[in-house]
This record gives C-alpha cells, sequence and structure tokens, in this order.
C-alpha cells in the first residue's frame, strides 16, 4: 500500500507527486454477539436451567463487545518503480460481561508490487491465547469421575503464515488473488492432542460488471493434521486420544455495489456468502472417539455490510454477520452426540468506525 494523496495505491496505479509514506489506522467496534460460545440449543437450554455447572465459565450466553484495533504502514519506492510496503497491527475483542472470552490478535505484512500488474504479500498473525469453551476432558474422568472438575477449558495459541499474490488481468475488469497459508495450532496441556498443522489454499476473483458493481466468487482447500496423542510414549497410530485431523472445502462469493453518494459523501453495501463442508477422517473406533468418528459438517457464513464516509480520512461500516453450523455422523451411535456438541446459530451486529492518519 502507498498512500497518494491520501488515497491507498496498488498495484497498476500511478503515482503521483505527492506521496505519504506513513499511515495510521485506528478501529473501535462496538458490537453485540448473540451466542459467544456457539453453544447448541441443548447447551443454551441446560445454562439457562443451571445444570453443568463445571460447564459453564460464562455469566451470559450473549455479550456486548468492543473491538479495538491499530496498525501502522510503511510504503515507499524501492525498486525501479514498485511500491514496497510494511505494516504492523493489533487487534483485539474485549468482551464486556464474559472477559474470559476477550482476545487479541497481533500481526505484520510485507507487500511487494512486482509488475504495473502484480503484487505479493507476505503475513504473520500471532494469537496469545483463544478461549474456546470448557469440556469435559476423559484423562480427568477417569480419576474423578463425573465430577466438575472435569471439566477443562479448551484454549489455544495460533501462529498463522500467509502469502497472496494479486494480479490484474489485462482486460482490467478482472483481478484474481491466489492464497496460500500455513497455521500452527497449540493447545492447553489438557488438550495437546489437538495440537494441528493447518494448510490452506485457493483463489478469489474479483470481476467488475458495470461501473459501480463488483462481484466475486472463489474457492478455499484446507487440511488440518493433529497430533492425535498426548503421551511421550506414543504415537497417533497406537493412540488412545482423539484425532481431530479433517479436511475442508469452502466456496465463496460476494458483491460490492457503491450506492449515490449521500449528503455528497461516497458509500457502499456488500455481501459476502461462504459455505464450508468438512469432513473428519480419523481411523479410530467410535467407542473411542465418538466426537470425530464419521464426522462431517457443513457451515454456513453471511457478512453484509453498509459503508459511509463521514469526512475525510474518516468512515463508518455497519454490519451484520450470521453464521451456522449443522455437524452429524452417519452412525446412530455418535449422530446425536455430535450434533449436539457442535451445532449452532450465532449473529454479530455492530458499527466500526474507522479513522486514518497519513504522513
Amino acid at each position: 500500500m502507498l498512500l497518494v494523496n491520501g488515497q491507498v495505491a496498488f498495484a497498476g496505479d500511478k503515482p503521483k507527486k505527492k506521496v505519504d509514506k506513513w499511515a495510521l489506522t485506528l478501529s473501535i467496534n462496538p458490537f453485540y454477539d448473540s451466542n459467544i460460545l456457539k453453544y447448541s440449543d441443548k447447551y443454551i437450554q441446560r445454562f439457562y436451567n443451571r445444570e453443568d455447572p463445571g460447564r459453564f465459565h460464562i455469566n451470559s450466553i450473549d455479550d456486548l463487545s468492543i473491538g479495538y484495533s491499530a496498525g501502522l504502514t510503511f510504503s515507499d519506492i524501492f525498486f525501479g518503480k514498485m511500491i514496497t510496503a510494511l505494516g504492523a497491527g493489533y487487534d483485539s475483542d474485549a468482551y464486556t460481561y464474559n472477559s474470559i472470552k476477550t482476545w487479541a490478535t497481533f500481526n505484520v505484512h510485507l507487500r511487494q508490487q512486482i509488475t504495473s500488474s502484480t503484487s505479493v504479500q507476505f503475513s504473520y498473525s500471532y494469537i496469545p491465547e483463544f478461549y474456546v469453551r470448557h469440556f469435559r476432558d476423559d484423562d480427568w474422568v477417569y480419576y474423578f469421575g463425573y465430577t466438575d472438575i472435569t471439566f477443562q477449558p479448551y484454549t489455544f495459541t495460533k501462529d498463522d503464515f500467509g502469502l497472496w499474490i494479486h494480479q490484474i488481468m489485462p482486460w482490467r475488469t478482472t483481478r484474481a488473488r491466489f492464497y496460500f497459508d500455513y497455521s500452527r495450532y497449540f493447545l492447553n496441556e489438557a488438550y495437546t492432542e489437538y495440537d494441528s498443522n493447518d494448510y490452506t489454499f485457493g483463489f478469489r476473483i474479483y470481476q467488475t460488471l458495470i461501473k459501480d458493481l463488483q462481484i466475486s466468487f472463489g474457492y478455499l482447500y484446507t487440511t488440518s493434521d493433529a497430533k492425535g496423542y498426548d503421551e511421550s510414549t506414543e504415537t497417533k497410530s497406537m493412540s488412545d486420544d482423539s484425532d481431530a485431523s479433517n479436511y475442508e472445502h469452502t466456496y465463496f462469493a460476494g458483491f460490492q455495489m457503491n450506492l449515490p453518494k449521500l449528503f455528497s459523501r461516497s458509500n457502499f453495501i456488500s455481501a459476502d456468502f461462504q459455505y464450508q463442508r468438512t469432513f473428519f477422517t480419523t481411523e479410530e473406533f467410535v467407542e473411542l472417539d465418538p466426537l470425530h468418528v464419521g464426522r462431517y459438517e457443513y457451515n454456513y457464513r453471511l457478512f453484509i455490510n453498509y459503508n459511509l464516509s463521514l469526512i475525510n480520512n474518516l468512515s463508518t461500516t455497519l454490519f451484520y454477520n450470521w453464521y451456522a453450523r449443522d455437524a452429524s455422523s452417519p452412525s446412530d451411535y455418535n449422530r446425536e452426540y455430535i450434533s449436539d456438541e457442535k451445532d449452532y446459530t450465532q449473529y454479530r451486529i455492530g458499527i466500526t468506525i474507522n479513522y486514518m492518519i497519513t504522513f
């Protein structure tokens, strides 16, 4: 990214004389989350009935969260007329009544223009700790039986290394972006068998149909190779632990449409729909690993945004996000159990205020 007279320049744009090399972006993002831990109807009802006290370490199923983010980017031209951009950022979601769910991300990126129509970006992000929810740990059940203490927090630390290549086609109305991503998940000590290495490959195509309308579509393929054991004397093939290895297909499509100016201010609406199919690949017996044997999932995600430019360098986005997951198994033995543990619906609605300073 290079800022020319306060505007973002990408591959294919012609830099003007006045160039802003630094950009500081600040955002605040209050939103309502209807189901912060993605519980199925069964566990939502158990929460309200005050059942399974060891399971629930939250004060409410829903919550008001305030997101904060800050990013600093330096851009310049080092190689011929090619733009180089180096940036770093911080994002956090702070939950009002359930601080256990608060989390943050640190990230850096390097973007390099290769030709007038091609650019590439390398990125790295780090999540120090992300709380999913409490689950009953079978190892603890072995020693303590079905008591409250056997519910242990499921948290992870995540490293993510990303690469994308952005290409403007010769006819200029089509752009393509190709993705590669490698992620490492490190679970807390109660669930180290869930440590995993994930790889993602895919693409997204952006097509301008008319002056103010752009559509996009794409596909991602992800494989997740879980550790599958939690003792130094074990291997995955001889383990008595869960194996969460899986592969996933993600299809997405969306659009962005510029609207007539509102009080002389630019505004647009965008929407994006994602459909995911996930299949778990463990070869354990269903009695030993009922949560994963034969499990498949269908995930649905919808993102709707309305963006309005308020004044110079200040904009706001109203958004609505909807999520749903339908999980099952071919086996009568674990079909209902998987559904109870993994089905959910959730929505988030809120506003983001963005401010950018260039210098």
